[in-house]
């Protein structure tokens, strides 16, 4: 497919580019080897590997981010492994003119600028092939080994940047909270097991929800026959690691992204063309906004900086549950909801069918042969009348503009009835867009 060749041309880091990053890789690995070898204090520190797409060639074109693992002895406290690491990669770093500062994940590492390379320096312990993790990234060596041996038996690397740049393209590359979509890790095994970026997609366009692969090494790695019972994962996409066999590598993948990822595959193959690698959801956006609108409101919250996105986007997720809720039960009709973040604000958006409601409303009541319900509903509402086996009632709304609703929610009128999660918290917000471009008429 020749539009495939002219891509890859485009994505591909060029001779100059490999070969610099081979150099700067091997001069940090070099510092940090010589460190350890200076302070007997250090020599818990047993190995020093290079991980991620860099260290598999499977990267893209103006990719400068280096991923070194300091390796520990498994008996090392992990006080020792979080104060070692820190002090071998930040004095590396120093030696090598570089800017460092300290993220932290599980327990805290290095990360840096040296020139146009952003580097982190991750301690983990050493473990084997199945052997129980210590902490969350020591399966990223082995991850390592296992790849970079598949992948130079079967020279798949190019395969591999022509998957992750269309995930790119139709926005769903990122196994971050934000993303829910494939990782680097997650599109490599896919293309192993299935051969190349082009199979990938033709065998993607027939997968169903729960769609489960098992790579063949998996069997030989553990000895295991045909009848072996994995482990079942509620999940759309099950992709066994061969590291850990029961560690589901697609799990951070949602439902929307594996059918986008199905619904576009089959796109692709029916019409390829190189937009789906270049900002195809934004195509689609711009589409989308060639319409006719009903009534939008965005609620613009004030985030803490500190605040890591992967703590963020789960609990504006959650609060928009909670407000979908509490729409729904005032008889608000949703036809879109959104949630983004930027450095200082979260922004929770809604497009509603209509923005003003009538005042009258019906509300369901017991079955006719409930007695004591269906007293206890006369006595609340006297407009009340039989449909079916089944009492009703006119009713006046609490709420009949939308407005009106989440003017409550910021004013902390609903606790009790919404989440108000600790770091997007609706009481910090503001109602900051309510317009309506052309109302749609019920």
């Amino acid at each position: 497919m020749d539009i495939l060749k002219d891509i890859l041309h485009d994505i591909k880091p060029t001779e100059v580019e490999q070969k610099e990053l081979k150099e700067m890789s091997n001069k940090i690995i070099n510092k940090i080897n010589k460190i350890i070898k200076e302070n007997p204090k250090y020599s818990v520190v047993i190995g020093v590997v290079q991980v991620g797409s860099t260290a598999r060639n499977t990267h893209l074109r103006n990719n400068y981010d280096i991923d070194i693992f300091l390796i520990f002895d498994k008996n090392t406290d992990r006080e020792i492994l979080e104060e070692i690491g820190l002090e071998v990669g930040k004095k590396a770093v120093e030696e090598l003119g570089g800017k460092y500062w300290v993220e932290y994940a599980e327990h805290p590492y290095t990360s840096a600028v040296i020139g146009k390379y952003s580097l982190d320096i991750v301690p983990c312990y050493k473990i084997r092939w199945g052997e129980k993790i210590i902490s969350a990234v020591d399966r990223t060596p082995l991850h390592n080994e296992f790849l970079k041996r598949k992948l130079e038996k079967n020279k798949l690397c190019d395969e591999i940047r022509l998957f992750k740049k269309f995930l790119k393209g139709i926005g769903i590359y990122g196994s971050d909270l934000k993303t829910k979509g494939f990782s680097g890790y997650l599109c490599e095994l896919l293309v192993i097991y299935y051969g190349s970026f082009i199979e990938v997609l033709k065998n993607a366009k027939d997968w169903k929800i729960g769609e489960r692969i098992i790579l063949e090494d998996i069997y030989k790695i553990y000895n295991l026959d045909g009848d072996f019972k994995f482990r079942d994962f509620d999940a759309p996409l099950i992709v066994y690691d061969p590291v850990d066999i029961n560690r589901n590598v697609a799990a951070a993948l949602s439902k929307e992204n594996f059918c986008k990822f199905i619904f576009y595959a089959s796109m692709f193959l029916k019409n390829p063309s190189k937009e789906f690698f270049y900002n195809y959801c934004e195509h689609v956006d711009k589409k989308l906004e060639d319409r006719e609108y009903g009534a939008l409101l965005t609620l613009k919250i004030k985030r803490d900086k500190d605040i890591v996105d992967d703590i963020i986007y789960p609990q504006m997720e959650k609060l928009q549950k909670s407000i979908n809720k509490i729409i729904q039960e005032n008889e608000f009709v949703v036809l879109r909801c959104d949630i983004h973040a930027d450095g200082e604000f979260c922004y929770l958006s809604w497009e509603f069918l209509v923005y003003e409601l009538p005042n009258i409303r019906v509300k369901e009541g017991p079955s006719i042969f409930k007695k004591d319900r269906v007293e206890r509903f006369i006595k609340k509402y006297d407009k009340h009348f039989i449909k079916g086996c089944r009492l009703y009632a006119y009713t006046t709304r609490k709420y009949k503009n939308v407005y009106d609703l989440f003017n409550d929610i910021v004013n902390g009128n609903l606790k009790g009835k919404i989440s108000y999660p600790k770091y997007v918290n609706p009481e910090n917000g503001e109602i900051c867009k309510m317009y309506i471009k052309s109302t749609i008429k019920i």
